[in-house]
């Protein structure tokens, strides 16, 4: 497709029996019209905005539609709930991102995986260190950012902030709730993987204290995360 080029991921993105693709876009290069065939009918509000905002739209779509193949899906579609989060085809879950020019998405078989949650984010700047620290960090969090040596502070703001994200669009379709960024901490991340911890109880198997791990990569100025839990036999 004109304006994507496919990116390497990391080979612990990779594993696993699921779809994925990377793509970076280049936005004067892709034609609005090609990817209508991913996504037929665009939301209202999608139509009115820029179109900026619909190739950004419809890339995440293109990627979805792309990862699905992966899976050797011939014609799939990824519709869109009534929340606007992604009607993935039945018998699947699946997760997508992107930021202004690069669009991720992962998929996978129900019957193998519980779901998924995949994130991308540009590396924050310094000067949004202060906002993220009073919205969305923890004092679990708050710790990691001031004792980690791996990375520098704006890589590790970035990556606690994605693996938050990644986190809540993995349990999305199993809990319809509103979680503050504050019941989630990031209790471990390592060697590209860390684990998030849920501070309140939500019912099912969604208690406090649970734990769920995932992976993550710095990819230049993003890091991508990725929570993928197989089903157990």
């Amino acid at each position: 497709m004109k304006g994507f080029t496919p990116l390497k991921l990391a080979a612990h993105f990779t594993s696993g029996a699921i779809g994925i693709r990377y793509y970076q876009i280049d936005k004067k290069r892709i034609d609005r019209r090609q990817l209508l065939s991913c996504c037929p009918v665009l939301p209202e509000e999608i139509q009115l905005s820029i179109e900026s905002r619909q190739i950004e739209y419809l890339a995440g779509r293109y990627c979805a539609v792309q990862a699905l193949r992966g899976l050797g899906m011939t014609a799939p579609l990824v519709g869109r709930h009534s929340d606007r989060s992604p009607r993935w085809p039945a018998g699947t879950y699946g997760s997508l991102s992107h930021t202004d020019n690069r669009v991720l998405a992962c998929a996978g078989w129900q019957s193998e995986y519980t779901g998924f949650g995949i994130d991308i984010e540009k590396t924050v700047p310094q000067e949004m260190l202060p906002s993220l620290e009073q919205l969305v960090f923890s004092v679990a969090d708050r710790q990691w950012i001031n004792h980690s040596s791996e990375l520098t502070l704006c890589q590790t703001a970035t990556l606690l902030f994605s693996a938050k994200e990644a986190f809540y669009k993995f349990i999305c379709p199993h809990i319809c709730t509103y979680l503050d960024f504050t019941d989630v901490s990031v209790v471990a991340f390592n060697d590209g993987e860390f684990a998030v911890e849920l501070h309140k109880n939500l019912g099912r198997d969604w208690y406090k204290g649970k734990v769920v791990s995932g992976k993550y990569h710095f990819d230049d100025e993003h890091v991508m995360t990725l929570i993928a839990e197989m089903s157990q036999p």
